[in-house]
């Protein structure tokens, strides 16, 4: 679907759908759940260690998905620049 000019919805844009392909609850959830075994359990360095490694694994999903559409930006930026 191609995003027009003045569309009245936003995620109607390309760069928004491109960002909500990224949007994956699985990740979150496992973030969340390691952290309350955490919080429950603190002493425990395996817990400890099994909460650092998904919320890595979150982050860089993350850094991944603004990479993504900090790139498409840049892109586009490119093209309307060669227009001018």
């Amino acid at each position: 679907m191609a995003a027009t000019i003045g569309a009245s919805q936003p995620d109607s844009f390309y760069i928004n759908q491109l960002s909500q392909n990224f949007d994956s609850t699985q990740l979150k959830t496992e973030v969340d759940t390691a952290l309350e075994k955490l919080v429950a359990n603190p002493s425990d360095p395996s817990v400890l260690a099994k909460y650092q490694s998904k919320l890595s694994e979150y982050n860089l999903y993350r850094n991944a998905q603004s990479n993504v559409v900090k790139t498409f930006k840049d892109i586009d930026a490119a093209i309307i620049q060669n227009f001018r």
